[in-house]
């Protein structure tokens, strides 16, 4: 029997418990200092009365979907107990703390397994294997395109605190796909405001940047907690066509002159990512010296920078190194 810890129970806790429970052979033991409402009690597992204890119950694993600024602590935590993590993303609140944990991680020789879980998704991946093989030349510039209001209805546990700038690191998932399909970001200008008359809202609402990658690609990405339908689109241009991708709907389309377009239907349940990164986080816990996690610390430490650096330009209105 594999026992696996998940250590934050709001939205995104309760759906990787749901999902880990499903698998033969797990058990899953939960942590929540909230007190779960009726409506949450019955998608939570099994839980105990604190961390400490949690980590006394003898993982084999520890899913970390606390708000940000706990992730630090309780990854740093389970590394030193020996116990694999699987951390939400971002990987912490500031670079600062990421800095910790990727200290504590090779410390321990601990596997981190950073939760950009589109990574896992099909149509992602047939993604990066297309740009792999060169079915678009060499990329040029992308344009990148969320839209994300219902996660401030869903997530209401992450967004009970207001944080000045959150969405940078609320959507990391932008800077850390922009890195795993194309480079690493080394620079951006950001404008940010809050705007609109909506119910719910976050300081800002609505981000747009403009990014270079370490190849020279350039391009923006816009990212809004406006759009009340879930929306991530990506379009990468490249010398000898055009990809584009509808993340939600799982549609893959390649444009290329002289040829057909091709579209691919990769549709999938959500949970369907959120099935294989378990799946491949229970490989790294069987495992760890045998593979690399599909995002580490390193890639998460990534992400963060440039979230940071984003800020910083929309505060300043200058562009900044990553």
């Amino acid at each position: 029997m594999t026992v696996l810890g998940v250590c934050g129970l709001g939205s995104i806790g309760r759906r990787h418990a749901r999902l880990l429970a499903e698998i033969e052979g797990v058990r899953v033991v939960g942590y929540d200092p909230v007190t779960a409402t009726p409506s949450e009690r019955g998608d939570r597992p099994a839980t105990v009365g604190s961390f400490e204890e949690l980590l006394r119950v003898g993982l084999d694993g520890l899913v970390v979907a606390s708000p940000d600024r706990f992730h630090a602590e309780a990854t740093v935590a389970a590394c030193r107990a020996g116990i694999p993590v699987l951390v939400e993303k971002p990987l912490a609140g500031s670079t600062g703390d990421a800095a910790s944990i990727a200290a504590v991680a090779r410390e321990t020789g601990v596997p981190v397994l950073v939760g950009y879980v589109l990574r896992s998704f099909r149509c992602m991946r047939r993604a990066r294997d297309l740009l792999a093989d060169g079915a678009i030349g060499r990329p040029v510039s992308f344009q990148a395109m969320l839209g994300a209001y219902q996660t401030l209805a869903v997530a209401r546990n992450r967004f009970a605190e207001s944080t000045a700038g959150g969405l940078y690191l609320d959507y990391s998932h932008e800077w850390d796909y922009l890195r795993w399909l194309l480079a690493p970001v080394v620079g951006g200008f950001a404008l940010s405001q809050e705007a609109g008359d909506l119910p719910l809202s976050r300081d800002p609402n609505v981000v747009d940047a403009v990014l270079r990658l370490a190849t020279g690609v350039t391009g923006t990405a816009h990212l809004d907690y406006v759009q009340d339908r879930p929306r991530r689109s990506i379009s990468i241009v490249g010398d000898r066509g055009t990809l584009d991708l509808d993340v939600p709907s799982g549609w893959v389309a390649l444009s290329r002159p002289g040829s057909d377009d091709i579209v691919e239907d990769l549709s999938e349940p959500r949970d369907d990512g959120f099935r294989s990164q378990a799946q491949h986080f229970l490989e790294l816990i069987a495992d760890p010296t045998g593979q690399r996690p599909r995002a580490d610390v390193v890639d998460g430490m990534a992400a963060i920078a440039v979230a940071e650096a984003l800020q910083r330009s929309a505060a300043s209105r200058t562009w900044q190194d990553v």
